[in-house]
């Protein structure tokens, strides 16, 4: 790992239930890559793990639902809130983001559910550059606008390519670039990375992309109907709680 983080321990009791998920949820999506990733495949992709009440508590305490939070997308009193945990150097990532993320956003735009993401570069030093980065983009009000971007691609940057690609991403999404380069440079973008890597291994997360639905894991870049199935669970748990 490139750089050290400093784990409380706090979100310890999450750790067996998240590497549980990951192992099951890896190898069943090995079978779904290996397979071709066909439509019989995705139906039989694998089931979300029950959730106790301790883990949706836990789940709901992870949940900023800061109003102002420029990394979240939809109402802050949406019954669910889906958490990522991301790379932007992780191709899985991107995938995700490119061919998942926009089938979700009807939840979002209906008041259903909230995303908040959370930078978690464990890759490489340029991966710290570019959650720093997207940190920056985010106080002009256009974290999203670069998240698209970046993930967009579906290119992995490095040293001067990846400097090049975000003074190319600073001038199409209109940021103010003397701004840009100051932002990312200071200590709130290294310490608000920070704050969501520490978090992530404070609750287990190894490796990304890395999903909280309500509480319940849901690991890697997985099919569709993964994500929606723990959403429509995390749904009708909520109404069931009303």
């Amino acid at each position: 790992m490139p750089r050290s983080a400093r784990t409380t321990g706090r979100w310890a009791p999450w750790a067996p239930f998240l590497i549980g998920t990951v192992i099951l949820l890896a190898i069943a999506g090995y079978a779904i890559v290996a397979s071709g990733g066909d439509a019989a495949d995705r139906e039989a992709a694998p089931q979300s793990a029950p959730v106790s009440s301790d883990i949706r508590a836990m789940g709901e305490e992870l949940a900023r639902r800061d109003a102002d939070d420029p990394m979240a997308l939809g109402d802050t009193d949406a019954p669910v809130v889906l958490i990522a945990y991301s790379d932007y150097n992780c191709p899985f990532c991107g995938r995700w983001v490119r061919e998942i993320q926009p089938e979700l956003m009807h939840y979002v735009d209906d008041g259903q559910m909230r995303i908040e993401w959370r930078e978690f570069p464990y890759l490489s030093d340029d991966s710290t550059t570019a959650a720093r980065a997207a940190h920056a983009a985010g106080v002009q009000g256009k974290f999203w606008e670069f998240h698209d971007t970046y993930y967009g691609e579906d290119e992995k940057f490095e040293g001067d390519a990846l400097k090049n690609e975000l003074d190319a991403i600073a001038d199409d999404i209109g940021l103010d670039k003397k701004r840009f380069d100051e932002d990312r440079e200071s200590g709130d973008a290294a310490q608000a990375v920070q704050r969501d890597f520490d978090e992530g291994m404070g609750i287990g997360v190894t490796g990304t992309p890395a999903f909280l639905v309500n509480g319940q894991p849901v690991m890697g870049a997985q099919p569709l109907p993964v994500f929606t199935q723990a959403i429509d669970t995390a749904l009708d748990d909520a109404k069931g709680e009303k």
